[in-house]
């Protein structure tokens, strides 16, 4: 076993801040937890300080666990190269800096002060350390947080390389699209504790879905979606949706950047707004094809769809369902 939580929770008082969390890992795996980032940040800081923690135990090997934190700070005066340089003599490892420089493909930035880095190209030099630490765990805090498609793809490769080499990889993320495509095993945790997520193994629709009022033969026929606000009832054009989601037992849709909470199952959307052009790309997503702008391959397992809305939001396609879109598409 790489590592363990075993009933960790935090309570003061009589405020729940950290749920319980009960985890474990082998060696290789790469695991993903979609979760808020009040909890994170506490989870994090009872990492750091495990001598805080009053209920429950961490367990990690012994002065081999890498931190990758976004608030992590660079040598400003120091270029890209000097700074993976002097991580190496830091850390007393032997590598060669031109081929991490190329593996977080940092080539064109390397002579460059890092204090003029952009924050992808910042994210990829901070990804580097990992490389150059060699640790048997590797704790990720919100890595994809704000990142552009080449660094997303260098953080894919990354921790497959990590994880093919023998580290073992624990995520945590405030999107489940990024859980999903990151983790070979997805969780969501809340104020109700760690839940895993079934992946899209099984036949779409199955994932925590019950018959609803509302989806009855005369509502088939309604061109219109209905959502609620507060006191109000939206009624939106299915063609101005851009995706729909599965959270928590609840639906939401997403139009122009809003989130917007409907009554209605995601299964009983599909069976309404399949012939109108949606597709069901994962268990937990429905997206409006039209607004597909390019399906992302970022390995042979893992898929994502880049849509052309005013966000520019990514879901997950899964495994099954990219070659349904292939064949639907034509491709």
């Amino acid at each position: 076993m790489a590592f363990s939580f075993n009933n960790l929770t935090k309570i003061e008082g009589n405020i729940v801040k950290v749920p319980p969390l009960t985890l474990s890992a082998e060696k290789g795996d790469i695991l993903a937890i979609q979760s808020e980032n009040e909890y994170i940040q506490r989870l994090f800081e009872l990492f750091h300080h495990p001598n805080q923690l009053k209920s429950g135990t961490i367990s990690f090997p012994e002065n081999s666990v890498y931190f990758f934190q976004r608030d992590d700070g660079l040598y400003r005066r120091l270029t890209v190269s000097e700074t993976v340089a002097f991580w190496c003599r830091l850390y007393q490892q032997d590598m060669d800096v031109n081929t991490i420089l190329t593996m977080c493909e940092l080539q064109t930035c390397a002579y460059r002060k890092t204090k003029f880095l952009t924050h992808s190209e910042r994210c990829r030099l901070q990804l580097a350390s990992a490389l150059i630490q060699q640790a048997e765990v590797y704790l990720f805090e919100d890595p994809s947080l704000m990142l552009d498609l080449q660094s997303k793809q260098v953080l894919h490769t990354l921790l497959t390389h990590l994880a093919e080499n023998g580290g073992t990889i624990l995520i945590f993320t405030t999107t489940l699209e990024d859980a999903i495509r990151l983790g070979n095993k997805v969780y969501r945790y809340n104020e109700r504790g760690l839940h895993e997520l079934e992946q899209d193994d099984e036949e779409p629709g199955t994932i925590e879905e019950k018959s609803s009022p509302d989806s009855t033969d005369m509502q088939v026929q309604l061109n219109k979606v209905s959502a609620k606000i507060d006191d109000k009832i939206m009624l939106f054009n299915p063609m101005e949706i851009d995706y729909i989601e599965a959270r928590d037992g609840q639906t939401y849709l997403f139009v122009n950047h809003e989130e917007f909470s409907s009554s209605t199952t995601i299964k009983a959307l599909e069976e309404r707004l399949q012939p109108l052009g949606f597709f069901r790309c994962h268990r937990s997503y429905l997206v409006n094809l039209q607004r597909v702008r390019e399906i992302i391959v970022w390995s042979k397992n893992s898929y994502s769809l880049s849509l052309d809305n005013t966000s520019k939001s990514t879901i997950p396609l899964s495994k099954g369902n990219y070659s349904k879109l292939k064949e639907l598409i034509q491709l």
